[in-house]
């Protein structure tokens, strides 16, 4: 295997793990990171979705904001 060929392979895999990674922690499937593997618009898609899209990590703590907004007293205890 010529030297080329596994260092193209070896910078796949990290890009990779890289998109894995970042995926895993905005809320996005891990599994899309293997798109870095279609030649060019793989990682031009992940680009676009990662600048563009709206995260599920975001979405869940603008919720919990709200929730946090409305009280300590809305879980349900009527003690107050």
């Amino acid at each position: 295997m010529s030297p080329a060929i596994l260092g193209g392979i070896l910078l796949g895999a990290f890009l990779a793990l890289c998109f894995w990674r970042i995926l895993s922690r905005v809320g996005y499937t891990p599994w899309a990171a293997f798109l870095v593997f279609v030649p060019v618009i793989g990682q031009i898609i992940l680009i676009v979705w990662l600048a563009f899209g709206r995260w599920p990590l975001l979405q869940y703590m603008e919720a919990w904001r709200r929730w946090s907004e409305q009280g300590w007293s809305d879980h349900g205890d009527d003690a107050a």
